[in-house]
């Protein structure tokens, strides 16, 4: 059940211009990041050039990217569920013989597979470089990695916002609120709150910023997948909520 939820899921976004425009307007953008990274290391020395243009690609794609995904995942997770328990989708939801974790389920995955091939395309396009400039496939795979793993968080909040109201704005608001939050947190010792450990380690851009260096460190893993988990486990208790009403 819960593949056949993704399924469709997936295939919708593709039957509408939704994610053909999401893919495009990805490409387009990065693929001008690449050309001003290209143009910026062209006649420079070989061994500068060896030495900078790896991270110069990771840091500009990937960090470019990045910011498209936490512009983008919010408007995709607004329709993602409706809260209101008198709203069509909330009775029909309710009436099927699925079970409300089997839904959210299989909407997350169809927002992975979504957005895979969103965050492959950085690397695809560092990738045309080979032959040409000494680049380090290594590097692009681990902050692929990095990127994917900030979507599933992106797409995890999306969905908590989503199940707070049934209208889209409102969703997507709270989406980019809950957002910009865990993007700040990480500035927090930067006025003055040095002692404030936990909040600098809550801010997802801090464990993305390993990545995009080439270390994949294990807490960095630990806090994407727990952050993740976090947020789907308050969308279920949510959703166990409205069913209830």
């Amino acid at each position: 059940m819960i593949r056949a939820i993704a399924a469709r899921e997936w295939l919708s976004a593709f039957r509408t211009p939704v994610g053909w425009v999401l893919l495009a307007a990805t490409q387009a953008i990065l693929t001008y990041v690449l050309l001003e990274v290209v143009d910026d290391f062209t006649g420079t020395e070989p061994a500068l050039r060896s030495a900078g243009i790896n991270l110069e690609l990771s840091h500009n794609l990937f960090g470019t990217a990045a910011v498209l995904l936490l512009l983008a995942v919010p408007l995709l997770t607004a329709r993602a569920l409706a809260a209101d328990p008198r709203a069509p989708e909330r009775q029909l939801l309710a009436a099927a013989p699925v079970s409300n974790g089997d839904i959210l389920a299989g909407k997350f995955l169809a927002l992975a597979l979504l957005l895979l091939p969103v965050c492959l395309l950085p690397a695809a396009l560092g990738l045309t470089l080979l032959g040409a400039a000494p680049v380090d496939p290594g590097l692009l795979l681990a902050s692929s990695l990095g990127l994917w793993l900030s979507a599933l968080l992106f797409a995890a909040v999306g969905l908590f916002a989503a199940s707070l109201t049934i209208h889209p704005v409102a969703s997507a608001l709270a989406a980019y609120a809950l957002l910009l939050m865990l993007s700040l947190l990480s500035r927090v010792e930067q006025l003055g709150a040095d002692t404030l450990g936990v909040l600098d380690w809550l801010g997802w851009n801090q464990h993305l910023f390993w990545f995009l260096a080439g270390v994949v460190r294990l807490s960095d893993l630990a806090y994407f997948l727990l952050m993740t988990a976090c947020f789907l486990a308050l969308t279920l208790r949510r959703l166990d909520n409205l069913r209830l009403a």
